[in-house]
C-alpha cells in the first residue's frame, strides 16, 4: 500500500493489523480452552465452569468484530457485486466502485455513531454481567472500536478508488 517502508502511515497500518491479529488470535485460544475446561469439568469430573458463558461471550464479541474490521481491512467480506459482471466499461466500473464506497462508508459511519453512542451509555448506566460482575463495556468497546475500524478502512479505500479513477481517467 505504501512505497516508503518508514512511512509513520505504513507504520500504523501495519501496526493495526498486527494489532488485530493478536486479538483474533488471543480470543480464539482462549475461547477454545475455556470451553475445554468446561466440557472437561462436566463430563469428566461431574462439576461446572460456573460463567464461562459469560467470559466466553466476552471473547467473542472482541474475535468477531475485530475479525470484522479485518476482513473490511482485507477486503475479503462478502459482497453481492453484480453491478461488476454486467459493467464491461472500466471507467464505469470505477465509477460503481466508488459509488459503493461511498454507501457503505455511510452505513459504517451511522453504525459507528450508534456503537459510540452504546458504549457512552455503557460509561453511564455501568451495566454488569451476572455471573462475574463484569463492566459490559468490556464487550461493548470491541463494538465501537471494531466499527470505528471498519469505518477508518472503508474511509482510506474509497480515497484509494477515487485516487486511482482520477489517475486512470487522466492518461
Amino acid at each position: 500500500m505504501f512505497k516508503d517502508e518508514n512511512h509513520p502511515i505504513k507504520t500504523l497500518w501495519t501496526g493495526l493489523d498486527r494489532f488485530q491479529k493478536l486479538i483474533m488470535a488471543s480470543t480464539s485460544v482462549f475461547i477454545v480452552a475455556m470451553v475445554c475446561v468446561a466440557v472437561v469439568a462436566r463430563y469428566v469430573f461431574n462439576s461446572d465452569f460456573y460463567g464461562s458463558e459469560e467470559l466466553i461471550q466476552m471473547l467473542a464479541f472482541w474475535l468477531y468484530f475485530i475479525g470484522a474490521a479485518q476482513g473490511s481491512r482485507e477486503r475479503s467480506q462478502i459482497s453481492a457485486d453484480i453491478m461488476s459482471c454486467y459493467i464491461s466499461c472500466e471507467r464505469k466500473a470505477r465509477l460503481a466502485a466508488i459509488f459503493k464506497d461511498l454507501i457503505t462508508l455511510a452505513i459504517c459511519l451511522l453504525v459507528t455513531w450508534w456503537s459510540i453512542q452504546f458504549v457512552a451509555w455503557g460509561f453511564k448506566m455501568n451495566p454488569r454481567s451476572p455471573v462475574f460482575r463484569l463492566p459490559m463495556l468490556i464487550p461493548h468497546a470491541a463494538i465501537a472500536l471494531g466499527f470505528i475500524l471498519m469505518s477508518l478502512y472503508h474511509f482510506v479505500y474509497l480515497l484509494q478508488d477515487i485516487t486511482t479513477h482520477l489517475r486512470l481517467k487522466r492518461a
